[in-house]
């Protein structure tokens, strides 16, 4: 075994260059992951590459949201994708009427999850 690399082949791994991008995910999309804040906590929403592609070809699309509690109230919220006529927006609501995240799901955070 390799004391430097922890493996037993003889041939290092290379690593990448300081500053240059991370090398392009192989394999298929498993789902995608977005973030977004308000009140101090993220929320976030996985959505499988079936209607990820929905929401990128501009299609309305919407999801319900995991419940959370903000000081000691329950609340639920809603995802609205490619909404309000406008392509390419998300307002992510709440229940009681409100907002938490208006924008669009191309600023909101996301993680791609590849098999």
């Amino acid at each position: 075994m390799d004391p430097r690399t922890g493996s037993f082949d003889d041939e290092r791994r290379r690593r990448r260059a300081a500053g240059s991008p991370p090398a392009t995910p192989t394999g298929k999309l498993k789902s995608v992951t977005l973030l977004v804040e308000w009140g101090y906590e993220i929320h976030r929403l996985t959505i499988g590459p079936r209607n990820w592609k929905k929401i990128q070809d501009g299609k309305a699309w919407g999801a319900a949201g995991k419940t959370y509690y903000y000081e000691g109230e329950r609340f639920s919220c809603y995802w609205d994708f490619n909404c309000r006529g406008k392509p390419g927006s998300l307002v992510v609501s709440y229940s009681g009427g409100g907002d938490g995240y208006v924008g669009t799901w191309q600023d909101a955070l996301h993680e791609e999850h590849f098999e």
